[in-house]
């Protein structure tokens, strides 16, 4: 199951027009206003996310251009230098030159799946290669539960919620924290 943040957020909407609306008596304006509001914002985040990273990534670089600018008027002595020095030299470091297109990735995500099925059908086809592949399908399949169970445990129907492991442990296990 890939995270649909968006498809969620439609229903939300959804629900919210077909069943909260018709409830909101029409003298009520001040609510009537506040859920057109509501609607509205939940359609801003759902065009906004698939370009969010894009949208940091491209901030990223135009504030470290705007640093070396910056940084070209600095005076060795100024207690500003260093900081903005070590600022630009952390955005490069960690910030991709360009962020992919999520629309891009998905697609690839859906053909690999794609594959992905069609080999562990073709591959397990064969008793003896189904043994040695079952393992493979078993592992994956564990982690990837732990990271849907871990993805959707605000819903509250999960049994052990206090069981799974940390989001970030999972989604970015190589990854270094950046501190302030």
């Amino acid at each position: 199951m890939a995270p649909d943040t968006r498809l969620r957020l439609a229903a939300i909407r959804k629900a919210l027009e077909d069943i909260i609306v018709p409830l909101i008596p029409a003298e009520a304006s001040f609510a009537q206003e506040q859920l057109g509001l509501i609607l509205r914002s939940i359609g801003i985040v759902r065009d906004q996310i698939p370009h969010e990273e894009a949208f940091l990534i491209h901030d990223a670089h135009a504030f470290a251009t705007l640093g070396h600018a910056l940084g070209q008027h600095a005076r060795p002595q100024d207690t500003c230098a260093a900081p903005l020095r070590e600022a630009i030299a952390r955005v490069e470091a960690i910030c991709p030159a360009q962020a992919l297109r999520r629309s891009e990735l998905e697609q690839a995500v859906g053909a690999m799946r794609a594959c992905i099925e069609q080999a562990v059908e073709e591959i397990g086809a064969d008793a003896a290669r189904l043994s040695a592949i079952a393992p493979l399908i078993l592992t994956h399949t564990e982690t990837q539960t732990l990271l849907e169970r871990r993805w959707v445990v605000g819903t509250g129907f999960d049994p052990a919620p206090e069981a799974l492991p940390a989001l970030d442990g999972i989604l970015y296990p190589a990854s270094t924290e950046i501190t302030a």
